[in-house]
């Protein structure tokens, strides 16, 4: 099915060389070809390449997850429209999932329906954490902990059917239980239990939700909740080498699960600097996991990459969304 798909796409840019104007043009990466109003001035050839295109979807191949910042409203490149995105993209999480103008709807239906991608969003216990901590709590310090994780669960899970969402991303880090004490950890498994057991009841009464995991999964006390996740990522966005990947894998290994291991990476924002972009060796974070996750890891295949906030990657003079196009080449190489 890729060769049919590289075939279209050929046939795509083909045919814009005798558009007039090429003032919009999008660049290739290895499924992707959408010139100037190709979508406009060919439609027949364009439906043929979304339709190769959504099968695609079903046939094997490494999944590709990416994180988008949806924040800036009023677009003034097209950096900031969602529909720009390489097609190669599997799945998309929306960074700011709520208040989502109807742009971005159009956007989101245009993905789903046309590109056959998924669009979800992350619900990250760790910075419910952090946010409690840092702000809540200072603010009103009669409020637990666990009573604003519930509300904050409850206000999450609702945008599930306020929009078109196709899933949630469970975002948990935690941390190792080895040296606290008694007193620690039973407020950490009563935190857990707390968001992990409504998650696990939501999904129990809402069929149909595709569930991801990001984060350290051997921290979690109750591990069942991942058998109802598709992928099991793993947050490498702080890693600087390589090797920490590989380090990241072994400590989180769990046999059961060695069908859908991932690894996400950090990306390029909008606006400020990443500093973990980029591995201490100069090499982009995106290059360096499209490279591990095609080496062998004792047996274990991994099944997806995903990098976190790529939106600053479209800004190339020589290709738009450089680093993410070669990392999908190098992941997915195209059939010639």
């Amino acid at each position: 099915m890729k060769k049919g798909i590289n075939i279209a796409a050929s046939l795509l840019a083909a045919a814009t060389l005798t558009l007039a104007s090429c003032q919009d043009w999008t660049d290739v990466d290895n499924l992707k070809v959408e010139y100037g109003n190709v979508e406009q001035e060919n439609p027949e050839l364009y439906a043929q390449y979304l339709t190769s295109l959504r099968a695609y979807r079903q046939t094997e191949h490494t999944q590709v997850y990416a994180w988008y910042d949806n924040s800036v409203k009023v677009p003034v490149s097209r950096a900031h429209y969602l529909r720009d995105i390489p097609d190669s993209i599997d799945v998309v999480g929306l960074i700011h999932p709520d208040l989502l103008t109807q742009s971005e709807l159009d956007q989101i239906d245009y993905l789903k329906t046309q590109k056959g991608m998924k669009v979800i969003y992350t619900i990250d216990f760790d910075r419910m954490k952090s946010d409690y901590t840092n702000v809540v709590a200072q603010a009103t310090p009669e409020r637990s902990f666990r009573a604003y994780l519930t509300d904050s669960l409850s206000y999450a899970l609702s945008l599930l059917k306020k929009y078109p969402y196709d899933g949630v991303c469970i975002g948990y880090t935690g941390k190792s239980t080895v040296l606290m004490d008694a007193d620690e950890k039973k407020e950490y498994m009563e935190n857990e239990n707390c968001f992990i057991g409504i998650l696990k009841d939501w999904c129990s009464r809402n069929e149909g939700v595709d569930l991801t995991f990001l984060g350290a999964p051997e921290n979690l006390l109750d591990q069942s909740i991942l058998a109802e996740c598709s992928m099991i990522l793993l947050d490498g966005r702080t890693a600087t080498a390589s090797n920490e990947l590989t380090t990241l894998l072994t400590q989180s290994y769990l046999s059961q699960y060695a069908d859908r291991y991932g690894m996400v990476v950090a990306g390029t924002p909008l606006s400020g600097s990443n500093r973990y972009a980029t591995f201490t060796d100069g090499t982009p974070a995106t290059d360096a996991v499209a490279a591990w996750a095609n080496m062998p890891h004792q047996g274990t295949q991994i099944r997806a990459v995903g990098v976190y906030d790529f939106s600053g990657d479209y800004f190339n003079a020589d290709n738009t969304y450089k680093n993410m196009r070669n990392m999908i080449s190098t992941l997915n190489p195209s059939i010639k």
